[in-house]
């Protein structure tokens, strides 16, 4: 079931002068439960999709739905199932964030009775308990991001939207948020991720969709999109091992599906067209070999990222 739908969705911003095509015509769907990556470089129209799907800025063309209900014809049905994290909250400062919880409640006709409820629950899960009752000009940034994400569940949405949820957080910080996100994953809540954080959305992502020009040059996962571009299947093999001599290299280099052997400072370095880390430690214990450790990295989405993009300076 398709929680988030996109067809033929464009964004055309005019001045006197001329105009800038934003979003050009982009199809997509999101799958219930489905964690899926949003990703591009500067100006790729990520955060411009964002504000379409969760009903804040009208399409120039096409039509996006969210949980079945078209966010113009139908938008407030569409953003009640929805909660929304932008890349920098706003919030009054001068509000505790108690009060501000309970502030977004009213905006969804939550009861009195259940908001002061539902906002100590959520300050409580975000660690936020004992910075209720203070003001939120006072909060580290760290403590902001917790909140926003508090403030985008008070509804109990369907489809969560993160879009740059790890800016200027520390790694504890992003640990911490990565858990949460996941958590509420488990729960059954559908997330839409944009980040500029390669790694972070390879390790969360069930689909990535890589946005170049306003235009969608990649949908798929990450291996299956490392297969359609041609990348050739190269798995890097990392072994700390004690002891290894020729003729054990040697018996590594004849093994089929190796591509290249290099010997380093404390092991050796196999490229390979499949895994087959399995067959060579057998091989070195065979031969008497100590094997402190054994790494296998494959292609990345930074790599796969960087080829459909073109550009290497983008991260």
């Amino acid at each position: 079931m398709s929680v988030i739908e996109a067809q033929n969705l464009a964004k055309v911003f005019k001045s006197f002068r001329k105009s800038f095509t934003a979003v050009d015509s982009i199809s997509f769907r999101v799958e219930k439960g489905e964690v899926f990556g949003f990703l591009g470089p500067n100006a790729a129209g990520k955060t411009t999709t964002i504000r379409m799907i969760s009903g804040i800025s009208r399409p120039t063309s096409g039509r996006v739905s969210v949980c079945g209900y078209d966010t113009i014809l139908d938008g407030v049905r569409a953003r009640e199932c929805v909660g929304l994290i932008p890349e920098t909250p706003g919030f009054y400062g001068e509000m505790k964030g108690l009060d501000m919880l309970c502030f977004y409640a009213e905006f969804y006709d939550i009861k009195k009775e259940e908001r002061k409820r539902k906002a100590r629950e959520l300050l409580e899960t975000m660690g936020l308990t004992d910075f209720m009752n203070m003001r939120i000009k006072t909060y580290s940034h760290g403590m902001k991001k917790r909140l926003a994400l508090a403030s985008a569940l008070i509804n109990n949405p369907k489809v969560l939207i993160l879009d740059e949820p790890s800016t200027g957080l520390d790694p504890k910080g992003i640990s911490l948020f990565r858990k949460m996100v996941k958590d509420m994953n488990q729960e059954g809540v559908t997330v839409f991720l944009s980040s500029h954080i390669l790694s972070e959305v390879e390790q969360m992502c069930d689909r990535v969709c890589i946005l170049n020009k306003g235009k969608i040059i990649g949908l798929d996962s990450v291996e299956n999109l490392s297969r359609k571009i041609g990348m050739k299947k190269r798995i890097n093999v990392f072994i700390d091992a004690e002891g290894i001599n020729d003729a054990v290299l040697n018996s590594v280099k004849k093994m089929s599906d190796v591509l290249s052997v290099e010997k380093t400072g404390t092991g050796i370095n196999v490229v390979c067209s499949r895994n087959v880390s399995s067959s060579i430690n057998e091989i070195l214990v065979r031969n008497k070999v100590k094997v402190n450790s054994i790494r296998v990295t494959e292609p990345s989405l930074e790599e796969i990222f960087l080829k459909l993009t073109g550009d290497k300076n983008e991260h």
